[in-house]
């Protein structure tokens, strides 16, 4: 299994995502990321804090909000959707995607954080087995990358 016991040494051995640890100083200028959520508002245009409701996402947005960073939701459809812009609704769940889609999302995720002045990720998703569409659609991103599965206690950087 991709993911067993070591998933710490796997996630930078397949895919190249360090795990953020206590203490870790991050580069100044970092994206950060989770996933979108199968739990949706069902509002038919809205921002990820409008969209994406489940109780995992309101954490995220609660501390990024808190720390005055910016973010982003990792999507299914729109590969990444920033924290200040309306996408419509949509419903594609990750095992509807093939290798090609999540080469072609993270193409997009590249492109869209490269073009906002990102070219670093730090990916918040509390469950790395739940993960893995979206470490394979970050790793065809490019760009540098960090996991981690909580937020308290860590130093958001400038």
């Amino acid at each position: 299994m991709l993911l067993s016991a070591g998933w710490r040494v796997n996630l930078e051995k397949i895919w190249g995502i360090r795990v953020l640890s206590q203490g870790h100083t991050l580069p100044e200028h970092v994206l950060w990321v989770t996933r979108c959520s199968k739990t949706k508002s069902g509002i038919t245009r809205g921002t990820p804090k409008e969209m994406y409701v489940s109780a995992i996402n309101r954490y995220f947005y609660r501390h990024l909000e808190r720390w005055g960073k910016r973010y982003g939701v990792l999507s299914d459809r729109y590969g990444l959707h920033f924290d200040n812009e309306e996408l419509p609704w949509y419903d594609v769940h990750p095992s509807q995607l093939s290798q090609e889609d999540k080469r072609r999302l993270g193409q997009i995720i590249r492109d869209r954080a490269m073009r906002e002045g990102f070219r670093t990720i730090v990916f918040y998703a509390p469950a790395p087995l739940m993960s893995v569409p979206y470490f394979e659609m970050l790793y065809f991103s490019g760009l540098e990358l960090f996991y981690t599965t909580r937020l308290s206690g860590i130093n958001p950087g400038t």
